[in-house]
């Protein structure tokens, strides 16, 4: 008998179809190419309310609907090829044409569909069957900002300056003339990739400088209430300066909402997108720069600025813990001290009890035996006087064990109702 086969792990398929999950794209010798990055909102549900509607624009307009098992989309309208693609905070959307569109938002690739998310990036690609960026078209870039190297080891070359044109797209030429059609593919694809990656990677830092202010002032704070401490005598001052810290924690707390996720994506971004830099295989040219050393020379110190943010808000929030834990130990030495002092006082009071009572146990066997005796007087008085005895004398005698009963009495009385071990 044959035996089983073994069973799929529950993430098999899901790791084999990651593999073709973004496939590349052939791109022709000569097009045109735009791709739009769009930044879903920070609200639950945000990216499926798009893609449902994204599948109801594909139903209306006739193309192949959408399933969640992929991430990437591409269908054919009259003069476009659209791509679309879902990642997980952003979607892009991506058509490609004629070198001679000139027509920046068709309206039939979808964008009905994204009105809920912001445009973030926007870029257009010419790609020719050139060896070189042909000179004609370098005036057309900013100077200062050009861009211009050979790629994949001199069988091609990339021109752009990152500066957006009227309609907001930022443009790059690349000559592919001595690529293969898969190698040019590549490229396309990752220049397209290293546009989308740039620009999300510095999501980050407008916030970092946004929030900056409020550090600061949460850093200022927290130096001045730590010096403060050693004058935290007393402890309302105690209570007050533990409440400050208490409210900085929470400020410095919110901060770490705000920044955390979005620096962290901003890393991952900023990976992806020196690797995508890497591999595009560049050498400088005499008449512009790097894309890896121009973008380089922006986003890495942009990245380290949100690392050093976020370095300070740790920081900042180990700061306020140890403060915090300082006051936690000053408020137990205190109540230990004031605890002490109660229990001084509370012994003090003990014993002031305990010699009021034995002072009252012996003034009650005074007056306990002098009423006896008073009572004995009169009971012995007949007697007495029949047996001729002197009452005086004979009373006189009585006392001492008079008084020593009622005593031992009184002693028997206490110890019943003294318990155990506090005799």
């Amino acid at each position: 008998m044959a035996a089983p086969l073994p069973v799929d792990h529950p993430y098999r398929q899901a790791i084999m179809a990651e593999v073709h999950a973004r496939p590349v794209e052939i791109v022709p010798e000569a097009c045109r190419l735009r791709r739009l990055v769009f930044v879903m909102p920070a609200v639950s549900g945000a990216m499926m309310r798009v893609f449902h509607a994204f599948e109801a624009f594909c139903i209306e307009a006739g193309h192949p609907v959408p399933t969640l098992a992929s991430r990437q989309y591409s269908f054919e309208t009259p003069g476009h090829h659209v791509t679309w693609e879902f990642h997980t905070e952003f979607v892009t959307l991506t058509w490609r044409s004629d070198l001679d569109d000139w027509e920046n938002w068709p309206d039939d690739i979808g964008f009905a569909a994204l009105a809920e998310a912001q445009l973030i990036g926007a870029m257009r690609i010419d790609v020719t069957a050139d060896g070189t960026v042909p000179d004609k078209l370098v005036p057309g870039f900013n100077l200062p900002s050009l861009c211009l190297a050979d790629i994949e080891n001199g069988n091609g070359q990339v021109a752009t300056d990152f500066v957006p044109d009227a309609d907001r797209f930022t443009r790059f030429e690349l000559a592919a003339g001595r690529l293969t059609t898969l190698r040019r593919s590549i490229v396309v694809r990752r220049l397209l990739e290293v546009e989308t990656y740039r620009t999300m990677a510095l999501l980050g830092l407008p916030l970092a400088r946004e929030v900056a202010g409020d550090l600061r002032s949460i850093e200022l704070d927290l130096t001045a209430l730590v010096e403060s401490l050693s004058a935290a005598t007393t402890p309302a001052a105690v209570q007050q300066s533990l409440g400050a810290l208490h409210t900085m924690s929470v400020r410095s707390g919110q901060l770490s909402e705000r920044l955390g996720y979005r620096f962290a994506a901003g890393q991952a971004y900023g990976e992806i997108l020196r690797m995508r830099l890497a591999n595009l295989r560049e050498n400088s040219t005499a008449r512009g720069s790097t894309l890896t050393h121009y973008i380089g020379n922006r986003v890495d110190p942009g990245l380290a600025t949100c690392a050093a943010m976020e370095k300070r808000l740790a920081v900042v929030s180990d700061k306020i813990e140890r403060a915090i834990g300082l006051l936690d130990v000053r408020i137990g030495v205190d109540m230990q001290v004031q605890n002490a002092a109660v229990l001084d006082s509370i012994a003090h009071t003990a014993r002031s009890q305990f010699l009021l009572q034995r002072t009252v146990e012996g003034l009650s066997t005074i007056a306990i035996s002098y009423y006896l005796l008073g009572i004995l007087s009169y009971l012995l008085a007949g007697p007495l006087e029949e047996l001729h005895w002197e009452k005086t004398m004979t009373l006189s005698i009585a006392a001492p064990f008079v008084v020593l009963a009622v005593w031992l009495m009184a002693r028997a009385v206490r110890r019943a109702h003294t318990p155990a071990g506090m005799h």
